[in-house]
């Protein structure tokens, strides 16, 4: 059945949810993000938190209420195209946030055979202050079951011209050696274990040839990339103001991914960055941007 263009403009039921220490180095965990300031307060204000802070994608866990958006992964296919969150300050350990998913946009696409739609994540302090918003963008078509949002890590694998190597002064690369047991790990943390994840027979059943990791897991490298070269500078009250990016490729067990970034635009303290995860074929998975604040830097 077609979503409902009404449902533009609906808003969830909102979730509240205290961050705390434990969720937080759990989450670094899964990433197998090392960095201190997700476990030690000391490091963390040292580097200019208020306390521990929360990784750049760790509000993925407020996830959507599929029902509630019109969203039928037993009856669709739901593709996860692209990803951003923008946040006006740094959350850390011991914030309360609310979090209600609003449909922004939908339109028909593929001669209709598809529906595009932008999902917001509002995320607000109990003194309503807009702390986070994320905005999710979703393919979802229609007839073909057994995936969710994040699932595939994009819809554009069938492209395979050269991947573009973005300008810029190049900042510390990251690789990361990707598993079933860290994609296990990431499905409990982030709340999301859809079977083409964790079962390869649920996940042959929908036309792959295995399991695959969340594209969300590989957003949140990314994450690391930028902290882990925000720690290297050693500029206290340094963080991540926004990071966004579209799924390109789906990634694998075993496979091995390179996170990159090269400096962009310098504006007072913002400093924009391209981003991007090459695979061991170097194959792009993931391209994106991001704003970092540097202090006085």
């Amino acid at each position: 059945m077609p979503l409902d263009p009404s449902l533009v403009g609906h808003e969830t039921s909102p979730e509240t949810g205290v961050i705390r220490r434990e969720d937080i180095r759990q989450f670094a965990d899964a990433v197998g993000d090392t960095n201190p300031i997700y476990r030690d307060p000391e490091a963390a204000k040292l580097a200019g938190y208020r306390d521990v802070p929360a990784m750049p994608t760790f509000v993925t866990r407020f996830r959507v209420p599929f029902a509630e958006a019109g969203l039928d992964p037993q009856r669709s296919q739901v593709l996860h195209g692209e990803q951003e969150y923008v946040y006006t300050r740094p959350l850390v350990a011991g914030d309360t946030l609310t979090v209600r998913h609003r449909i922004a946009t939908m339109r028909e696409a593929g001669r209709g055979t598809m529906t595009i739609m932008t999902i917001e994540a509002l995320g607000d302090a109990p003194d309503g202050e807009r702390v986070v918003t994320g905005r999710s963008t979703l393919i979802v078509r229609e007839g073909a079951s057994g995936t969710d949002a994040a699932a595939t890590g994009g819809a554009g694998e069938k492209k395979k011209s050269p991947p573009k190597i973005p300008e810029g002064e190049r900042i510390p690369a990251i690789e990361k050696h990707v598993t079933q047991e860290q994609i296990n790990a990431y499905a409990e943390v982030s709340g999301d274990h859809n079977p083409i994840h964790l079962d390869p027979a649920a996940a042959r059943a929908v036309g792959l040839d295995g399991t695959i990791a969340h594209g969300m897991l590989s957003m949140a490298f990314l994450g690391e990339l930028l902290t882990n070269w925000l720690a290297a500078r050693g500029v206290p009250g340094s963080w991540v103001a926004r990071l966004r990016v579209r799924f390109q490729a789906m990634v694998r067990p075993g496979d091995t991914l390179t996170a990159q970034g090269a400096l962009g635009r310098r504006e007072g303290d913002r400093q924009e960055l391209d981003v991007w995860i090459d695979n061991q074929r170097g194959e792009r998975v993931i391209t994106g941007d991001a704003d970092v604040i540097l202090p006085g830097a």
